[in-house]
């Protein structure tokens, strides 16, 4: 990942992975960052976002952190999981 706002300069090595509507769980376009997760990294990974956000770099548009579950509950809302589905997810993430 670089910043190109600031030269260029190197943020991090990434694995990012975009997900389009409506082929996912929560029927919007989502991207996600796959980092080294450093404190230093992810806070210059989302100002950087947080910038082109602003700015409407590339099309951007709302650039966030997602919230815990998030994604679950936008599938449901979604009608894409069901009472049975979201509890199970929920077992699974209650595992970490």
């Amino acid at each position: 990942l670089y910043d190109p706002f600031d030269g260029y300069a190197s943020l991090d090595s990434a694995l990012i992975l975009y997900f389009s509507s409506p082929r996912n769980f929560t029927w919007k376009d989502v991207a996600e960052s796959h980092t080294h997760g450093s404190r230093a990294v992810v806070d210059g990974i989302l100002h950087t976002l947080s910038q082109c956000s602003s700015s409407s770099y590339a099309g951007l548009r709302t650039v966030r952190p997602a919230e815990r579950v998030e994604f679950t509950q936008r599938a449901y809302t979604a009608g894409r999981l069901n009472l049975v589905a979201d509890a199970g997810l929920q077992r699974k993430q209650s595992w970490r």
